[in-house]
Order: C-alpha cells, then sequence, then structure tokens
C-alpha cells in the first residue's frame, strides 16, 4: 500500500524539508511522512525544552539551558493541546497518542500514531491485543525518531489471537524525540485486531538534569 502523503495545504512547504532524509533512515517512513507537519511545528521548541546540541560545563552554560527550557517551557502546553485539539483522531495523517492516554481501537488493514514529543529521558510504550477475530499477526513497528526523522531507535514485534498478546518496551535516551507507531494485520480483510495502547515518559533531559545540577552549585557559591 503506497503511504499517502500529509494533503494539508499550509504545511505542504515544510514537508518539502525533512522527508527524504527521513525515507533514507526511517524504518516507519510512512508514519513519519503523513507526520511531517505536526513534527515539523514542534521540532525546533523541542530541542529548546530539551537544550539538545548544547555543551553545558559549566555555570554559565547552565544558566543559559535553564533560561531557553523557561523561555520554550509554555510550548509544552502548546504541545499537549495541539495533539488533543482533534480528538481521538485526525482527520488527515495518522492518530495522535497522547502522553498517558489509553489509546483504543480495532485494526483490519493498518493503523499509525504519532506520538506526544518525549522530553523526559526514558518512554515506556505497552500494547496489548485484547481481542477480535483476525486469525493472522498483528505486526507492530516502533520508531523514536529525532526530528530530521532519524531512527534514534527501532523496535518490531508481533502479536497474535493465540499469543503473545501484550507488550511493554522501554526506552532510554530519547529525550526530544518523536514515538511513531505502525500497526499492520498481516491479512487484510473483514477480521480485525483489537488493542490498546498508552505511552508513557519519564525523567528529565540529561542536558536538563546536568544544567539544574551546576546552577544549583553557583547558587551554593553564592
Amino acid at each position: 500500500m503506497t503511504p499517502r502523503i500529509l494533503m494539508v495545504p499550509a504545511l505542504a512547504a515544510s514537508m518539502a524539508l525533512l522527508p527524504t532524509q527521513a525515507d533514507a533512515a526511517s524504518n516507519c517512513r510512512s508514519v513519519w511522512n503523513k507526520a511531517t507537519g505536526k513534527i515539523q511545528r514542534f521540532s525546533k521548541p523541542l530541542a529548546k525544552l530539551v537544550c539538545k546540541g548544547m555543551n553545558i560545563s559549566n555555570p554559565a552554560t547552565a544558566q543559559v539551558c535553564l533560561n531557553q527550557v523557561q523561555k520554550y517551557a509554555k510550548k509544552a502546553d502548546e504541545m499537549v493541546k495541539a495533539w488533543n485539539e482533534d480528538g481521538d483522531s485526525w482527520n488527515i495523517g495518522p492518530r495522535p497518542l497522547p502522553h498517558n492516554r489509553y489509546q483504543t481501537g480495532a485494526v483490519s488493514t493498518e493503523r499509525q500514531f504519532v506520538g506526544q514529543p518525549v522530553l523526559g529521558n526514558s518512554y515506556t510504550l505497552t500494547i496489548e491485543r485484547t481481542g477480535g477475530k483476525a486469525k493472522k499477526n498483528l505486526t507492530v513497528k516502533v520508531c523514536m525518531v529525532d526530528e530530521n526523522g532519524t531512527d534514534v531507535e527501532f523496535r518490531t514485534f508481533t502479536l497474535s489471537k493465540n499469543g503473545p498478546k501484550k507488550k511493554t518496551l522501554n526506552f532510554t535516551g530519547v529525550a526530544g524525540t518523536f514515538p511513531l507507531v505502525h500497526l499492520n494485520n498481516q491479512r487484510w480483510g473483514t477480521n480485525a485486531h483489537k488493542y490498546t495502547i498508552k505511552g508513557t515518559p519519564a525523567g528529565k533531559a540529561p542536558n536538563v538534569k546536568k544544567a539544574e545540577r551546576l546552577a544549583g552549585k553557583r547558587g551554593k557559591n553564592k
């Protein structure tokens, strides 16, 4: 099945900036292509929120990081709002996967999710096959991608009627990434797999933790 490209006119220009690299590097490129507009919107704020690429080695650079995080903190609320603004599904493209909220459904062909940006250092994804008449496997691909569409981590597994029925994945070192999930029924038709899926972030980005520690030392030395 040929992936459908996100067709929101206002986002067409931004899409042109990223898919080539994503196609070359990402195992979830069909999800990436559909989600490009939404990810593009938040990739730069996300980098600011996790102090990505900063060399934090002293109290001064630590404070730059913390000032940056504080300045862009409201963007985190905007991200949550954007992921929830269309309800449980987007009209075009993959479904959103907000943090700490179970998403349920039934997939007879394929289904795609793009998760809310990860600000913490770790991320746990739980997917369970809860029922359905599908007899073949449900293949699941999970990519944690950076703002360029490059896989930071990639996992794939299968769930089935006769087991295994549930899988929990734990990712570390994924601050500043976007979770992309692709569900595929190995035999397309009217019989579906019922499922639940939930993503949960934890911890803080390493650079933010380091900045807080260094800035705290400066405060004690005053």
